[in-house]
């Protein structure tokens, strides 16, 4: 299996919107996303994407194919996001071959299978309850 590598992807020709991103080669021009790209909302943790390079810069052409994850998020305070209970849950989706990050300290995401038998948004709702937000 291929080492994931941080790769420079620019989204725009003009070169302005850069961001470094975890990738895995799949082929020829095309990697896997190991990460939630922050800058390019449309793409996703595990979608596999296609980028050419010209002159040493990876420019994105398209995503090949989506991961299939369905993507949940949200901002916890500092409490919330320490907490026994988001430990807790972090690891059911990682039991249901889901995958999570967390991002700036408080940004929660969470990558699940369409056919996950987690309810994310229940669960959470009841973390967030709470710590009262």
């Amino acid at each position: 299996m291929p080492d994931i590598m941080g790769l420079h992807i620019c989204f725009d020709e003009q070169g302005r919107e850069i961001e470094i991103l975890d990738v895995t080669p799949v082929s020829r021009n095309e990697y896997r996303i190991e990460e939630t790209p922050l800058f390019h909302p449309a793409l996703g943790l595990g979608d596999i994407i296609r980028v050419k390079e010209k002159q040493g810069v990876f420019y994105y052409v398209e995503t090949v194919r989506k991961s299939g994850y369905l993507r949940h998020a949200w901002l916890l305070s500092q409490e919330a996001a320490e907490s026994r209970e988001i430990k807790d849950f972090t690891g059911r989706v990682a039991r249901q071959k889901g995958r999570w990050e967390q991002i700036f300290g408080g940004v929660l995401i969470v990558h699940l299978p369409a056919a996950a038998d987690l309810d994310a948004e229940a669960e959470m709702a009841r973390i967030l309850r709470r710590y009262k937000l």
